[in-house]
């Protein structure tokens, strides 16, 4: 009869492993002494109990579950976000090392081409120079030999003249000979060639070839011919003059241009050989942030991987939870219909078939004393007023109660005081267990958002010093460009004042050459016609002055002179100055271009770099409300545990002392009952 009750709690608790089973028949078995359907409600809500329990632990793994599933997606998602801000830096860098790459190859090209050009430049002027001095060296040596053969031929009409020497047949053909080859030099021309010609025919027909034919006066057409001759000789010597000149001044340009090419080329060679550099430590920057943007996608690829299935396995064991809490509701009602069933329907058969019949007063007594005694002990040790009002309430109740109803009094007042004991024990070690919790977790979360606003609050002013540093290089790399500007107008303004003096002095210069040369062909054809007159002056009359005349000449020769190597200095300045405002203004330009395009790409970076702190910003104050609404928890949590006057385990001490001396109580009057019940069992069978 005992065990069937069993057999129901097997039923209703189906969740329950056949071990469990067998420990509560065991237990059942062993502990019912009075009623087994008393002892089966027990067994119901024991198993509730247990069963509630079990739901309470797996309520703490499933928070503590949520707890790590949030704080891992966090982090994920923080990696994430840093991934991100990662990927748009090295896009930047990735950006910008294409565009110096561009830029350096364009200016290696530049340079290329302009390398080319100077030495092709120089090849062609060296071919020019070698090809006018071949010819300046034919030129003069021809000229040479006609300035030779009219000095001879001066010569011999001047002692001709004079009559130093005499003439015969073979003197006047060499002559002849030597006029006839005259006549075919350049420089004999127009009435300077008529009157050698005059002279040559005039000697053919001659009928005495020994002496030197004259028409007119006694040395007029010899005289004219002397003429002729000191003309063409004055010539001479100033064309091979100027042609010395000319050669000097092409030498001169020559050799200066050659050493404006070399220097250009050497500066270009310097140049592009950096830029070579440059370009190779690009490329390297180009290839390594390639290869970490690729590394970092990959990174990412995975870290969002991993996010969607932390949400996914999150998610499922949630779902899971909601089952099994489902479950456990439907198994924990089962049990209470079961109880609910058996004390309604079954307690008149109860009472019947194990309710005892009769008992002796003096046993009763007996038993309550020692119950009313035990329980006063327990109040007086523990301090507990309740049980000792207990105690008197129970003592008043065996005086006061009838035989029937006096021990199921007794037995309810002392159920409902350890009922009500026992559950303001779990209550309380609920509370204390709450506490703990709540406190650690609190103290986590705390801790987690103290350390969450750290990280950001560092991260924030990193932003900060960044934004800062990049306006401060936008502002430098802005005055870099003002002072390009200013320093380019200048040089614009400056190149246009000394290309407008050069244009002023180069006419000057030509003007003063064009001057000299005419002053000095005037002074030459007039002293050089009266030296050729000069014969010893009379007394009395005036004569050429010579002397002074060529002094004039060679003064002005000198003038001459300087006024062409100012100018060919002025003009090699004018070059020089020229390719080096050039020169400087590409270089310029190219600064500007690299300056423009990293204030450019620093625009970007600190436009990144203000999203980036505006986004701290934003996750700072979200930390920082949240925190605010921990502490104030943390606040309430410790005013709710820790102001206790009494200690947890102090409580839990003097609530043991009380139960277990409410269930010795209990043990005293289930003994008497059950002997009674034997009694009377024996007595009906």
């Amino acid at each position: 009869l005992p065990l069937q009750p069993i057999f129901l709690i097997s039923n209703l608790g189906s969740r329950r492993s056949v071990m469990q089973i067998g420990a509560f028949a065991v237990f059942a078995i062993q502990t019912v002494t009075a009623s087994p359907i008393t002892k089966v409600v027990q067994l119901l809500d024991s198993l509730s109990a247990q069963v509630t329990a079990e739901g309470e632990v797996e309520q703490q793994q499933f928070e503590e579950l949520v707890v790590w599933c949030e704080e891992n997606a966090k982090e994920k998602q923080h990696e994430l976000k840093n991934s991100a801000e990662s990927q748009d830096s090295l896009e930047a860098v990735v950006e910008k090392a294409n565009s110096d790459i561009a830029t350096t190859e364009s200016r290696i090209d530049d340079l290329s081409a302009s390398i080319s050009q100077n030495e092709a430049d120089l090849d062609e002027a060296k071919a020019v120079r070698k090809r006018e001095h071949g010819e300046f060296v034919a030129r003069d040596r021809e000229m040479a030999e006609t300035q030779d053969m009219l000095e001879r031929a001066i010569q011999v009409f001047k002692k001709q003249m004079a009559g130093l020497v005499q003439v015969n047949q073979a003197s006047v053909k060499q002559l002849v000979s030597t006029v006839t080859v005259l006549m075919e030099a350049p420089l004999v021309a127009g009435s300077s060639k008529s009157t050698l010609q005059a002279f040559v025919q005039q000697q053919e027909d001659a009928k005495d070839g020994e002496e030197l034919e004259e028409t007119g006066d006694s040395s007029g057409g010899l005289q004219a011919v002397l003429d002729t001759l000191e003309d063409l000789l004055e010539k001479a010597e100033a064309q091979r003059s100027k042609s010395t000149k000319d050669e000097t001044e092409a030498r001169f340009h020559f050799d200066m241009l050659k050493q404006s090419l070399d220097d250009e080329l050497k500066t270009e060679n310097k140049e592009i050989s950096g830029a070579r550099k440059a370009l190779a430590s690009y490329k390297e920057t180009l290839a390594s942030a390639t290869k970490d943007l690729e590394e970092n996608k990959k990174d990412a690829s995975s870290d969002q991987d991993t996010l969607s299935h932390l949400q996914l396995d999150c998610m499922q064991t949630a779902s899971d939870h909601e089952a099994s809490v489902q479950g456990r509701a439907e198994e924990l009602k089962a049990l209470s219909e079961a109880k609910r069933v058996i004390s309604e329907m079954t307690g008149g058969a109860s009472t019947k078939a194990y309710g005892l019949v009769q008992m002796q007063s003096a046993t009763k007594a007996g038993s309550i004393n020692q119950v009313v005694s035990s329980l006063r002990s327990v109040g007086k040790s523990t301090g507990d007023v309740a049980v000792s009002l207990l105690a008197s309430e129970i003592n008043s109740a065996a005086m006061t109660g009838t035989t029937d109803d006096v021990f199921a009094k007794v037995k309810g007042l002392i159920r409902d005081m350890l009922e009500r004991i026992s559950e303001k024990a779990k209550a309380d070690a609920k509370e204390h267990e709450w506490c703990t919790k709540t406190t650690a977790e609190t103290q986590a979360k705390q801790d987690d958002h103290e350390s969450e606003i750290a990280a950001l609050t560092s991260k924030a002013d990193k932003a900060k010093s960044a934004i800062a540093k990049a306006n401060q290089r936008i502002a430098t790399l802005e005055a870099e460009l003002g002072e390009l500007s200013r320093m380019q107008a200048d040089m614009d303004k400056a190149r246009t004042e000394a290309h407008a003096n050069y244009l002023e002095s180069k006419q000057d210069y030509e003007a003063g050459i064009d001057g000299v040369q005419m002053a000095i062909k005037v002074l030459k054809d007039y002293y050089g016609k009266g030296n050729a007159l000069l014969q010893q002056p009379i007394v009395g009359t005036h004569s050429a002055s010579g002397g002074a005349g060529s002094g004039i000449i060679g003064l002005l020769e000198v003038c001459e002179s300087d006024f062409s190597k100012l100018l060919a200095e002025v003009e090699a300045d004018e070059s020089e100055e020229e390719k080096a405002y050039e020169k400087q203004t590409k270089e310029n330009k190219l600064a500007r271009t690299e300056k423009e395009t990293s204030v450019k790409y620093t625009h970007k970076e600190v436009a990144r770099a203000e999203k980036a702190l505006a986004e701290f910003s934003d996750d700072l104050e979200s930390e920082q409300a949240e925190l605010d609404a921990v502490v104030e928890y943390m606040a309430k949590v410790n005013k709710r545990c820790v102001a206790k006057p009494e200690t947890y385990a102090d409580r839990k001490a003097k609530r043991e002392a009380e139960i277990e001396g409410l269930k010795n109580a209990l043990q005293i009057l289930d003994e008497q009952t059950a002997s009674s019940f034997l009694a009377i069992r024996s007595t009906r069978h």
